[in-house]
């Protein structure tokens, strides 16, 4: 029989097991590598797609400052992969074009921000190719995997 003070020992020593691990841990092991960034910059771009095509400017204008926020990290934070000058490339081809997108969110332009969008994916794209990573290759999505609706809300 196992007695009822063993629980919470064990889950005490668990913590702080978690706790000095962390603690062991250089400051960079818990900042999130290229890999996982560029993860997210995927699902925010394809949700800013879907926003788009749904013509829902707060969605859209969501979607952009997240991965503009995930691309200025990007860009201040990760200054190399292998050898390739990713901080500096983010900062050249990728922020502009968030830019210029935001742009025309904020006019309610969306002809021009479809035209952006594919110039978004383009930059993707572009930089991929250059670092030697031309299978990694960013298309708009044809469907809405997530479970979310798109379309403009009433407040």
């Amino acid at each position: 029989m196992q007695n009822r003070h063993q629980r919470p020992r064990f889950a005490t020593g668990a913590v702080a097991l978690v706790l000095l691990t962390a603690a062991a841990l250089p400051a960079s092991a818990a900042e999130p590598g290229l890999a996982t960034v560029m993860q997210r910059m995927q699902t925010y771009t394809h949700k800013l797609q879907l926003s788009l095509e749904a013509r829902n400017p707060r969605l859209a204008d969501f979607y952009l400052h997240e991965l503009e926020e995930n691309s200025e990290y990007v860009a201040e934070n990760i200054e190399r992969y292998r050898e390739h000058p990713v901080g500096e490339m983010t900062a050249q081809m990728l922020l502009p074009v968030i830019e210029r997108m935001e742009d025309a969110v904020e006019e309610g332009d969306w002809e021009l921000g479809d035209r952006r969008f594919a110039e978004l994916l383009e930059a993707c794209n572009a930089c991929h190719l250059t670092t030697g990573h031309a299978a990694i290759r960013i298309v708009p999505a044809s469907i809405n995997p997530f479970a979310q609706d798109f379309s403009v809300q009433p407040d």
